[in-house]
């Protein structure tokens, strides 16, 4: 379960060069460059506040990153996790609010029905896909991202519509009670058990992915599907495959529900799923790396707001650094095996 250092030094060297962009990005396009870079590379950092949000905003980018890594060792390539997420949070929000006032009902149970009905939704949607694919042969690539267009707009449509809360003017579900969300770590910092909860995630992966027999079946699946069924091993591992990456996307979605922002919001997710694509591409499908890279995209996103507001630099600065990474790891690991979106006829993206 060691980490290849091999396979991450490009990793890292696309790393360095995605932050020397943003040294001559600062440099060029603010006014104040010294200011803009100790804001950019500094503030997430300058207290503790700041620093806990950074975290608590990489526990969903991580869980939907986990959820990209097993689509990715089984071959498949899950554009759905967007879309996944988002019924995450609408599940959540009505399991959280149908027992939150439930009256005996302990907020820990509470909590965990709702991250569990977060997970099956995700998983249901990711099972169309792959169901779709065993059946008709359409491929996860396609299908996946187009149900996760149209629950996206389904589930908007139902927290700006019927379920919005007509007391408020967001176009949101009506707040939860404090014993249906996460607890806080520190407040009144917004760092909650979400971010925990994602490093057991994280750990449970690996684990899952490295050190059990499913795990070697799902990779080797991945890796080869022809010799897989070759040799016995079952078609429906990649339904399993599937339906956990659709479940981990499903339980970032709760992540964001039942933290801080503790109620459904439209659009909520705002690009997490596609996030944890780049950060799971990024760390080549192993949760080990899963962790770091989603802490970067995390600090990015962090190091852009605070730049934004105490210098001037754009807040977009974020996406174009995130593309920069992103664009230069995949380079470099071009000419080896990549997902090629199928569930039958794909190769796996780690080995």
């Amino acid at each position: 379960m060691s980490m290849n250092w091999e396979r991450a030094r490009p990793r890292i060297h696309a790393l360095g060069a995605a932050l020397l962009l943003a040294l001559l990005y600062a440099l060029l396009a603010s006014s104040d460059p010294r200011a803009a870079l100790s804001a950019f590379f500094l503030g997430p950092f300058a207290s503790a506040y700041t620093f806990c949000a950074l975290l608590e905003s990489s526990a969903p980018l991580l869980a939907c990153a986990l959820g990209a890594c097993i689509a990715f060792r089984a071959g498949a390539f899950n554009l759905g996790g967007e879309g996944q997420a988002s019924v995450g949070t609408l599940a959540a929000a009505l399991v959280a609010s149908a027992l939150g006032g439930a009256a005996g009902l302990p907020p820990a149970l509470v909590v965990a029905a709702s991250m569990l009905a977060a997970a099956a939704a995700g998983s249901c949607l990711a099972l169309l896909s792959a169901e779709a694919e065993r059946r008709t042969g359409a491929q996860v690539m396609l299908t996946s991202f187009l149900l996760a267009q149209a629950a996206i707009i389904a589930v908007d449509w139902a927290i700006g519509g019927p379920l919005r809360d007509s007391s408020s003017n967001l176009l949101a579900m009506p707040p939860l009670s404090e014993g249906a969300r996460l607890s806080l770590i520190a407040p009144p910092s917004p760092l909650s058990l979400a971010f925990p909860a994602s490093l057991a995630l994280a750990a449970c992966t690996v684990f899952f992915t490295k050190a059990t027999r499913l795990g070697s079946e799902i990779r080797l699946r991945g890796k080869n599907p022809e010799f897989a069924l070759t040799i016995g091993l079952s078609p429906r591992l990649g339904d399993l495959a599937m339906c956990l990456s659709g479940g981990l996307a499903g339980v970032a979605g709760s992540f964001l529900v039942l933290g801080q922002a503790g109620r459904a919001v439209k659009g909520m997710t705002g690009g997490v799923g596609w996030n944890g694509l780049a950060v799971a591409l990024i760390a080549g499908s192993d949760g080990l790396w899963a962790l770091p890279a989603a802490l970067f995209f995390a600090w990015l996103d962090a190091g852009s707001r605070q730049s934004s507001i105490l210098a001037d630099l754009s807040p977009d600065a974020s996406s174009v650094l995130k593309a920069v990474a992103l664009f230069l790891i995949t380079a470099k690991i071009a000419g080896s095996g990549k997902p090629r979106g199928s569930l039958l006829g794909g190769t796996g993206a780690a080995t």
